[in-house]
């Protein structure tokens, strides 16, 4: 099944812009708050556990309300267009806060990210829910969400490259890593990457504008609100459904964690330097374009399940093995080119297994709106899909209180370079980051025994929504 360059580009652009926000908040805004303005960094994860309970209602609000609104731009674009000011504005916002106290300061950053979160659902959800009247068939829809999650890595990539190269580049005067504590490159990448945002959702509002006509109305909308609830719970009580939500939680938890650590495991576990570390991230724009590439082709003809298993089976081998190496005392010494040329490796395997697993499991989700439209005769992709954003801020809601409190009980000093911290504070650092991945990653591969749609499945379903089709338009 053909899809249109134009199409394929609105989801790169959409993912490009969801992805520059997500690695800015995953990578820099716990090491931001709490490093350099002195927040807590129990607090700053707290800011964003709180945001989870409101997301946990938000997202399938937003979902339900674009899967029923009736306007003459369809149900899924008045939200696309509403969303992209405010989504910049809050980005740049967020690392532009006033002298604050630690109430203060808390305060404001539970405020601002509450903007933002709520600005980016009212993209990402309708715009995701495009996906299944987009393509129907099996692989596309992979493909399609592959050209998203490669965009968002390969944008989200190249402006962490541009945090740790110019903005929080280390001066000569200084020690090594420690540019990171440099806060006027957080609020100017910050205004660069709020443009960026403004740029990328409006081309993907605008570039999908044409598909309007052709997509389905509304379903009949109920006035009881009890009623709503009802059909609501309805569509989500899927054995399929549960078992992606509750692995794309812990998966989405996993890495999200990783992320959150990785500013502070490269300069103090691994003692590299920030040009270092801009090469790292430099090398995983390989990890995108390898996606891209290499995602159809594998996902092409197979089931998506296994696919995606072992994918999570890879990734807790590549983000949890070298740091156990390291502290058994079996990884190349520090200082040795071989260590940091298998770590640049390493960075390049670990994105490129986040990417691939992200576009196979996102696209295991669009195949269960028919089988839940089999049940329950109503299309509400925005309500399904509104667990792909919800698990996309768990990985920044749930990765930074995870981070935040593993910061906590290892008493990890605060506005310390690396050359501060005590080597038993850094080893327990690496004691405390492997177990947790692995274990969440591990929870992540058990839900998934309970999903079982597969390619004959989703064929069958596909035949049966036509054949009703067919039967309800004869007189």
């Amino acid at each position: 099944m053909f899809v249109r360059p134009i199409l394929r580009a609105s989801f790169v652009a959409s993912g490009a812009g969801s992805g520059v926000i997500s690695n800015g908040l995953s990578y820099f805004l716990l090491i931001y708050y709490s490093q350099v303005l002195g927040l807590d960094p129990a607090l700053a994860g707290l800011a964003m556990l709180i945001l989870l309970v409101f997301d946990a209602v938000s997202d399938p609000v937003v979902g339900r309300w674009s899967d029923r609104l009736k306007h003459r731009l369809g149900r899924r674009h008045p939200f696309l267009f509403a969303a992209i000011v405010p989504t910049a504005l809050a980005y740049y916002l967020l690392w532009n806060p006033p002298t604050l106290s630690q109430t203060g300061l808390f305060i404001y950053l539970l405020a601002v990210a509450l903007v933002l979160r709520t600005a980016l659902t009212m993209h990402a959800v309708p715009f995701n829910a495009l996906l299944p009247e987009v393509t129907t068939d099996y692989d596309q829809r992979t493909r399609l969400l592959n050209d998203a999650y490669s965009g968002s890595w390969f944008f989200g990539t190249i402006m962490a490259v541009a945090m740790y190269a110019y903005w929080l580049a280390d001066l000569p005067s200084e020690p090594p890593g420690s540019g990171v504590l440099r806060a006027e490159g957080y609020v100017q990448a910050g205004l660069v990457t709020g443009v960026l945002v403004l740029f990328f959702l409006a081309f993907a509002a605008f570039a999908t504008r044409s598909i309007i006509p052709q997509l389905a109305p509304p379903p009949h909308r109920s006035d009881s609100f009890v009623e709503m609830w009802r059909e609501g719970a309805a569509t989500l009580n899927d054995r399929n459904f549960l078992a992606m939500v509750a692995s794309g939680l812990m998966n989405a938890a996993a890495w999200g964690t990783s992320m959150a650590l990785w500013a502070y495991m490269q300069p103090y576990f691994w003692g590299f330097s920030t040009s270092e570390t801009s090469i790292i991230l430099a090398s995983q724009l390989l990890s995108a374009a390898l996606a891209f590439t290499l995602t159809p082709r594998l996902a092409a003809g197979r089931e998506k399940k296994p696919v995606f298993i072992a994918l999570l089976l890879l990734a807790i081998a590549a983000n949890t093995g070298p740091v156990f190496l390291e502290l058994i005392g079996v990884f190349p010494d520090m200082g040795s080119p071989v260590r940091f040329h298998i770590l640049v490796a390493l960075g390049v395997v670990q994105v490129l297994l986040i990417v691939m697993s992200s576009a196979i499991g996102a696209s295991m989700i669009a195949d269960i709106v028919e089988a839940r439209e089999l049940v329950t005769g109503r299309r509400e992709e925005g309500l399904l899909f509104a667990v792909l954003s919800f698990t996309g801020k768990v990985a920044t809601g749930i990765g930074a209180w995870v981070a935040g409190m593993l910061l906590s009980l290892i008493r990890f000093p605060q506005d310390s370079a690396a050359t501060a911290v005590p080597p038993d504070t850094v080893a327990r650092l690496g004691w405390v980051y492997g177990p947790t991945l692995a274990a969440l990653y591990g929870v992540s591969i058990l839900a998934l025994r309970y999903y079982r749609l597969d390619r004959a499945q989703h064929q069958s379903n596909l035949e049966m929504l036509a054949h009703s089709q067919l039967s309800e338009s004869k007189p």
